[in-house]
């Protein structure tokens, strides 16, 4: 038999079997036989109030029908009056032509257990012996015609037992000018009213019966969004949600492949709220809408040609348990997915394969006067914090191309945002790049976050960031370059238990300040954004803290970054063993010291006198030996000046009348260094460079103290032990070491 002959001539034969039946026997016996034979019949029991026929005008009237379920214990189906008519000379002409099908008072409860409904036995029933694996797709030579279709008051009780869930449509209304069957393609058009005025529903479809093709428009309005809430919980976990859902949506297809339907259209929400399941709200949105370029489910491929959302308000609550947002895209679990302690316990699980790849596109995206606000219960004090007018725009956006998304937002008192990212999205396997901008942040409002890391409040001070990360599969490598004004703290809590609580930070903070009231931090971070534990701000948190302990550990270097120095200008300085006093060159350099003690009451300086033990020894006993030279050729007598040093120093070892004077006074030949400390004995010189370190050692005190104002309690100027100054091996120098007071 050809495609469809089957269906339709059962119906044909019902009908005329129906009317045969009532003609001659008469409606109270086809009543009876009816619900006598139903169970053979369909397997379930019919209970009918009354029936009539009339073979002279094709109408069947039924009224009061009751149809059990396959336990004859519940009622599936009823309805209060079906009235059909039908022509009855048509069907000679092979075709089944129904003027009109009107029904009352339709109530059916459906049921369904997750692998089956309480109606699945009714297809199989009527289900075609023919197991043929190729479709015969040759035009049938039946028609049917179905006009003028009405349904009045209909009540629909579907109750979903594994998900636990029961829904009642009540009040239906169906309006169907005509269904046609058999003649090629077949449009139709459907509308109906969701229960608890939950929206509309139209539809308008057309069907090939040949081909199997089909196309389908779908009208949504004012679908009402907690209507949907029970199937969005199978994938978040909300508490609820409200507002209104309207969509345009076309689909092409075959009922040969479900799976490849394309769809297109456009969706549109308004007035979105949804609340976590403490019926708390986590999202507002004035509207979001979309429009659909394609969208086939079978390739898992996703074009958009627009994505815009309007006036959102998102709200995000950090606690010890985790967010509002990882609770809320956490999977729900349902009775397939609780793992019993009974290892035995089978799992339900669908039977896996190979899925395939998203592909997304959006060819243009908009974000519109939104906001976010912040709330972290972790810290030791609450902290809130609104981020406002946030809008992003992207062009020609997909998950795995080079994408270009720009981000702006408002931040409170008059601070802003600027976020611009280009590169993948797939970020855990691509490659992006990242930058941010931070603008007039006034840290006050971030002082909870700061008293969490160093358990000092911040009373004010203004914050500009400069962050530029490279992101390579999921690693992060970056610098942010910080600039703070005006930084002020408050008292230390000395119970906080915070990373970084030993930091002297005020006394960090003032040495890192210049002369303008700014701080500059260069912060490198580096780290996998895909461990678990992975945390940026801690990770920036972390290494400002760091850079705080270095500046107190060293703190002239702190200092002379301040104030556009190089540290090794001021870790050392210089010494000339034979000078008794300082150079000009070194008496501005320990100007800037005393400059930086003063600015600094917490730093101590410790000045350490280190040379060559060995090396002075030759160094003093070659120079007293150019001296008595020195004062024979001048006829010296007493002290010499510092000009005469100069003098004395600039005597050539290669001078012959300064080799013969020499030789003369000490009666060796050559080896000039070494006879000189020989003549004047290694003890005596020992004790004269130790003489003049000590004497080099007053100076700098005398001068800090006496000239500069520098309490001697914060000033230590030593020479390096005997031991160490044999070993040593380095220039001829004063070590520079400058100590924090940590008792703040």
């Amino acid at each position: 038999m050809k495609r469809i002959s089957k269906p339709l001539v059962i119906i044909a034969a019902v009908l005329l079997g129906l009317f045969a039946l009532v003609r001659f026997v008469g409606s109270p016996v086809a009543k009876l036989v009816i619900e006598k034979n139903s169970q053979q019949w369909i397997g379930r029991q019919v209970e009918i109030g009354s029936l009539s026929v009339s073979a002279l005008t094709g109408n069947v009237r039924i009224r009061d029908l009751r149809l059990t379920d396959q336990s004859d214990t519940a009622t599936f189906a009823s309805w209060q009056e079906l009235d059909v008519n039908i022509s009855l000379l048509r069907l000679i002409g092979k075709q089944v032509y129904l003027r009109h099908i009107h029904l009352t008072d339709f109530c059916i409860n459906v049921w369904s257990d997750g692998e089956r409904f309480n109606f699945s036995d009714l297809p199989q029933r009527f289900a075609s012996n023919d197991t043929a694996a190729v479709r015969d797709t040759t035009p049938s030579s039946w028609r049917v015609s179905l006009n003028d279709i009405r349904l009045r008051n209909g009540n629909i009780s579907y109750q979903d037992k594994n998900r636990n869930q029961h829904w009642d449509f009540e009040h239906l209304r169906l309006d169907v000018p005509g269904l046609e069957f058999g003649a090629g393609q077949t449009d139709a058009g459907l509308r109906f009213d969701l229960p608890d005025n939950a929206g509309q529903v139209m539809l308008r479809g057309a069907y090939d019966m040949q081909s199997n093709i089909y196309s389908l428009i779908a009208d949504l309005s004012y679908i009402d969004l907690n209507f949907l809430l029970p199937f969005i919980r199978e994938h978040i976990s909300a508490g609820g949600i409200d507002g209104w859902l309207g969509a345009h949506l076309v689909a092409h297809g075959s009922l040969d492949d479900v799976m490849g339907v394309e769809l297109q259209g456009n969706v549109q929400v308004d007035n979105l709220e949804l609340r976590d399941e403490d019926r708390k709200t986590i999202a507002e949105v004035g509207m979001i809408g979309v429009g659909i370029s394609s969208i086939v489910p079978k390739t898992m491929n996703i074009r958009l040609d627009s994505l815009a959302v309007d006036s959102m308000i998102l709200n995000i609550l950090r606690d010890k348990t985790g967010n509002t947002i990882s609770r809320l895209l956490a999977a729900p679990q349902t009775p397939e997915t609780v793992v019993t302690s009974d290892t035995t316990a089978a799992k339900k699980t669908p039977e896996t394969s190979d899925t395939t790849p998203l592909r997304l596109s959006v060819g243009r995206l908009a974000l519109r006067k939104s906001q976010i606000n912040y709330t972290d219960k972790t810290l030791s004090r609450k902290f809130s914090y609104k981020v406002r007018a946030i809008r992003a725009s992207a062009q020609n956006l997909t998950l795995d191309g080079q994408n270009h998304i720009i981000l702006n937002a408002g931040l409170p008192d008059g601070g802003s945002m600027m976020v611009n990212w280009r590169g993948s999205l797939d970020y855990k396997n691509k490659d992006a790049r990242v930058v941010a901008m931070l603008r007039n942040v006034q840290l006050e409002g971030l002082s909870p976050w700061v008293e969490d890391l160093f358990a000092y409040p911040v009373n004010k001070g203004i914050l500009s960031l400069t962050s530029d990360n490279s992101l390579s599969h999921g690693i992060i490598d970056g610098m942010q370059k910080i600039e703070i004004y005006d930084l002020k703290l408050g008292r230390k809590d000395n119970r906080s238990e915070a990373e970084f609580k030993s930091v002297p930070l005020k006394s960090a903070i003032a040495l890192m300040t210049d002369m303008s009231g700014k701080i500059l931090i260069e912060v490198p971070v580096e780290g996998n954004l895909n461990e678990p534990k992975f945390s940026l701000g801690k990770v920036i948190g972390r290494a400002i803290g760091n850079t705080l302990l270095k500046a107190t550990a060293a703190p002239f270097v702190a200092m002379a970054q301040a104030s556009g120095i190089q540290a090794g200008d001021l870790s050392q300085m210089p010494v000339d063993l034979i000078q008794p006093d300082l150079s000009l060159e070194q008496y501005k350099k320990l100007d800037l010291i005393a400059q930086m003690m003063t600015e600094q009451p917490d730093v101590t300086l410790n000045m350490v006198q280190q040379f060559n033990l060995k090396s002075a020894v030759e160094t003093q006993a070659l120079f007293n030996l150019k001296r008595s030279y020195y004062e024979q050729q001048t006829e010296a007598i007493g002290s010499i000046t510092l000009l005469d040093i100069e003098k004395i120093q600039k005597i050539s070892n290669s001078d012959s009348g300064f080799k013969h004077y020499a030789e003369q006074l000490t009666g060796k030949r050559n080896k000039l260094t070494a006879a000189a400390v020989e003549y004047y004995t290694p003890d005596s010189l020992q004790q004269q460079v130790l003489h003049k370190a000590e004497m080099r050692n007053l100076v700098l005190t005398r001068y800090l103290t006496k000239q500069k104002d520098i309490s001697e309690k914060r000033i230590s100027i030593t020479t390096d032990s005997l031991q160490n100054l044999t070993q040593y091996k380095g220039q001829n120098r004063y070590e520079v070491i400058a100590n924090m007071r940590t008792d703040e």
